[in-house]
């Protein structure tokens, strides 16, 4: 899918949509301990980061850092499972690991395909805002893959946004459904422009350093 190919329509509605803000419905004793998981997660990966500009080359240092991204996310929200997509400039898929884990090329294409053009991830991205599905038995941006080999009743997408341009996709699930909650949303809402960095830094310097020069 071709993230590009929006309707005007829909794109004047992108322009005047406003975030969903999770903090409003969080109480402030709950909302500063989001905001200090928050800023654990994104130290966690700052701190990766660091240490892979030093010791890793190539391309290498953006698949470490995407399944590390991965790891952390998945260790601070209690996710069962999670996917990451990166696109380029023109919304065309760079970089991906799915949750399913390897496939076939065509396999991997239809499943990016369908959860972009008619899930939750490809939801959160036109509307560049974090979208929370507290069952996914009862909300239709849920899109229910065929031999999917993972249970999601309860699922997150998490926008990368940098600057005003979208550099990706996160997708977080559970097989319980409410385990994501506002709470869980306003702390991802809190670091996605630093994972957004984070991550853009990664793709700069496997573009820039192919040989770890």
């Amino acid at each position: 899918m071709n993230l590009k190919t929006i309707s005007s329509q829909e794109s004047l509605l992108l322009n005047n949509l406003e975030a969903v803000s999770f903090q409003s419905n969080l109480e402030e004793h709950t909302l500063l301990t989001v905001a200090q998981i928050a800023l654990q997660i994104q130290t966690t990966l700052l701190k990766n980061s660091i240490s892979y500009a030093q010791s890793v080359s190539g391309s290498l240092i953006l698949k470490t850092t995407l399944k590390t991204t991965l790891e952390t996310l998945t260790k601070y929200t209690g996710a069962d499972e999670g996917s990451i997509f990166l696109i380029d400039e023109d919304g065309v898929i760079i970089e991906s690991i799915l949750a399913r884990g390897p496939v076939t090329r065509d396999l991997k294409d239809s499943v990016i395909s369908k959860v972009l053009d008619s899930g939750l991830a490809g939801w959160s991205l036109r509307y560049r805002q974090i979208g929370l599905i507290y069952d996914a038995m009862t909300d239709d941006r849920w899109v229910q893959l065929p031999n999917q080999p993972y249970k999601a009743r309860s699922a997150l997408a998490v926008p990368l946004i940098y600057g005003v341009n979208v550099i990706g996709i996160i997708t977080l699930t559970h097989s319980q459904a409410n385990h994501f909650d506002d709470a869980i949303a306003a702390m991802m809402q809190y670091s996605m422009e630093s994972i957004a960095a984070i991550i853009l830094n990664a793709q700069l310097h496997a573009e820039y350093r192919p040989l770890g020069v």
